[in-house]
């Protein structure tokens, strides 16, 4: 149980993907994604909270946007 926390990029652009990824995912439920202020990236925070359920349905979206 920890915080996963990674980039996305796409062409070269991480910034844009970053955004796009966090859209798309605010968009299918999937929201607090957005890393740390100080140092950016996508942060996915898996405590207690979290259900398998939920930690299944972030594993599939990250999958799709990448081969999207």
């Amino acid at each position: 149980r920890m915080n996963i926390c990674f980039r996305v990029t796409k062409g070269g652009d991480t910034d844009g993907a970053e955004k796009a990824f966090l859209k798309e995912g605010t968009s299918k439920g999937l929201t607090g994604l957005k890393g740390h202020r100080s140092v950016g990236g996508i942060r996915a925070s898996n405590y207690n909270s979290i259900t398998l359920e939920g930690a299944e349905k972030l594993a599939k979206f990250i999958e799709e946007f990448a081969k999207a």
